[in-house]
């Protein structure tokens, strides 16, 4: 059996979520506030204690969402290892790698440069970081002390937040690299004359780009789930009055986020979806003209006999249905986990 083979021209898709990646950075740095004033005296110093209720959140959410992005990480080093074209292979490493880097270049930027724009900064650098210093670590009695991640700072919760960012961060970019990659892989093939095998093939194909499609999701949720969690941890120590007008500006910065994340997950689904698509159907007619003259060929059903039944419309769907209600929660000012 011939090695499985992926076009080199294929993994140009790989280009439309690094343009997606770009836009984000270019709207970031332009068109939103890189440090927004908001008060420090909207928190409440006599419940300081409730600093923790943010960090348990926070903490639930990196510890879940780093452990989900090693699964495509799983999957497509499974994939890697079957028997496939060296070329095919060795490009597919090269992209996550690319991606990766890039995914870590703003966090190494804003470690050698001190005035570089955080994320936080746009939620409030100063609510934020005057919340998470109320908190204290075990083992941080003094700023020199050591732990798991490094010095503790003079800001020990505040160095745990900075410190575990950068490593989702850079968890995330191996995982989108790898779901990236796996979903072009979709598009691999065998050289066969075969009609019946070609099918098989593509059917097979449609499953691996469904699967890539379902941990897309995956990660697309819960990496909601953990942007959220850190815009949302010094919430419970604003006073009341300007809770309502603070969670209006976190869940707008959430959706902004969303967006980002969904269009981030559309940009490499839809065209190996729309590709598979012409090729079922190609497939489909070659398939029909083979057929004896006498039989009516029924080209619905035959896709449907070969389970290739599913066409463009139903998969471009399937798509915006996984991404849909993460924009519909935060559009319409829905956070589950504010409590």
């Amino acid at each position: 059996m011939t090695k499985r083979r992926v076009r080199l021209g294929y993994f140009a898709i790989a280009l439309l979520p690094v343009c997606v990646f770009a836009l984000h950075e270019i709207i970031q740095k332009h068109m939103i506030a890189t440090e927004l004033d908001v008060p420090v005296s909207i928190l409440v110093d006599e419940r300081t204690w409730l600093e923790a209720v943010g960090r348990f959140r926070f903490l639930a959410a990196a510890w879940f969402f780093a452990a989900l992005t090693l699964l495509p990480v799983a999957v497509l080093a499974r994939n890697l290892i079957r028997p496939m074209e060296r070329r095919t292979r060795i490009t597919a490493i090269t992209i996550v790698l690319t991606i990766l880097v890039l995914a870590i270049v703003p966090t190494v930027q804003q470690h050698m440069a001190s005035k570089t724009p955080q994320i936080y900064h746009q939620v409030g650098k100063a609510v934020f970081e005057s919340a998470l210093s109320q908190g204290t670590l075990p083992g941080c009695i003094d700023p020199e002390d050591s732990w798991l991640l490094g010095k503790c700072g003079d800001m020990p919760v505040f160095t745990l937040f900075r410190r575990i960012l950068d490593v989702i961060n850079a968890l995330a970019g191996l995982a989108i690299g790898s779901l990236i990659v796996g979903m072009i892989l979709c598009l691999g093939s065998r050289e066969t004359r075969s009609i019946e095998e070609t099918a098989a093939e593509l059917a097979k194909n449609l499953r691996q780009m469904r699967q890539q499609l379902y941990l897309s999701s995956l990660i697309l949720t819960f990496g909601m789930f953990f942007a959220a969690s850190w815009m949302y941890w010094p919430l419970p120590v604003i006073s009341d009055s300007e809770k309502a007008a603070y969670n209006s500006l976190v869940t707008a910065s959430a959706l902004f986020t969303g967006t980002y994340f969904c269009l981030l997950m559309l940009s490499y689904f839809l065209p190996v979806a729309v590709i598979l698509d012409g090729r079922i159907a190609n497939l489909a007619i070659a398939a029909s003209r083979e057929s004896d003259a006498e039989d009516a060929f029924d080209i619905e059903e035959w896709r449907s006999s070969h389970k290739l039944a599913e066409g463009t419309g139903d998969i471009i769907r399937a798509g915006f249905a996984l991404a849909a209600p993460i924009l519909a929660a935060f559009a319409g000012g829905i956070s589950p986990i504010t409590g």
